[in-house]
């Protein structure tokens, strides 16, 4: 399938890698026991590699590392009062939030929110899970295109087209499919399509990586919200407790119905925060 290029000019704004787009994904599937406004996403185990790769490629060391992250640490952070909040405003209750995926590219990272995306899991007093995207839309292509190349989900969408008139739009539908996309990717979460129960007409957005529902004409990034049936059954101890058991040699994943790699991901997480000999993530 053809890539959509209506912002390829854009992205090569980006030069570190001599063109290529270095977007890799992020993530924390395990805030729902944290009592912290801040945390630090975590690199996985595929943005890992690719970044690797890179930097062999281009001469910058051996590997993309646990030294590398934590010198551009603050660079992967997300705030997750914000969106507990504009959710809790819009839907008048309470809301948890449970995991935040995130595209960022390579030492960029939360300073451009042009380029970068986050998907943000929550959920209501009912277990009922809600996402939230944002992203600018350069990065969201970029996302799409390359949800259209992996063998391992049904995407074969694109977010953007080009009207009669020959303005750049964005397809409603085409984005709720691309959201649910992700979900599975980042949050190993099969939204039905009957589970689909509510969403927000996509709108655009300024401010800084972290600002929630912000409408500007001109704003460069895109956001909406979904709401869904889907229950989050997901019970997880909190981080001091898994890293315990990491530091005894003791499995992480019982009780946890969720696929290897997910698994496999959060493990990585794990372990990078104990490499940081320090947790990531802020106190109230």
């Amino acid at each position: 399938m053809a890539d959509s290029e209506m912002f390829e000019k854009k992205r090569a704004d980006y030069l570190k890698f001599n063109g290529n787009y270095a977007a890799g994904a992020f993530l924390d599937n395990n805030i729902q026991k944290s009592n912290y406004t801040k945390i630090a996403l975590v690199p996985t185990i595929d943005t890992i590699q690719n970044w690797s790769d890179l930097y062999q490629k281009f001469n910058l060391g051996e590997n993309y590392s646990n030294k590398q992250f934590w010198q551009d640490e603050s660079k992967y952070l997300v705030d997750v009062t914000q969106a507990k909040e504009w959710l809790e405003q819009l839907f008048k209750q309470e809301f948890n939030i449970t995991a935040v995926g995130a595209e960022f590219l390579e030492g960029v990272g939360n300073r451009s929110s042009e380029n970068s995306v986050q998907l943000t899991e929550a959920v209501d007093a009912e277990n009922n899970c809600y996402y939230i995207l944002q992203s600018g839309f350069t990065a969201l292509e970029a996302k799409s295109n390359a949800l259209k190349k992996s063998a391992k989900y049904a995407y074969d969408k694109d977010v953007f087209t080009v009207d009669q008139e020959n303005y750049v739009t964005y397809d409603e539908r085409n984005l709720d499919s691309l959201i649910v996309t992700m979900v599975k990717e980042y949050f190993d979460r099969e939204i039905a399509a009957g589970e689909l129960k509510q969403n927000l007409p996509a709108f655009r957005v300024c401010g800084t990586f972290n600002d929630y529902g912000k409408p500007a004409e001109d704003g460069n990034r895109l956001c909406t919200i979904i709401k869904t049936s889907h229950k989050n059954e997901l019970e997880q101890l909190s981080d001091t407790e898994l890293l315990k058991m990491l530091e005894n040699g003791k499995p992480l994943s019982q009780g946890v119905t969720r696929s290897r790699s997910w698994k496999a991901n959060e493990q990585q997480r794990l372990e990078w925060l104990q490499a940081g000999k320090k947790m990531a993530q802020f106190e109230n």
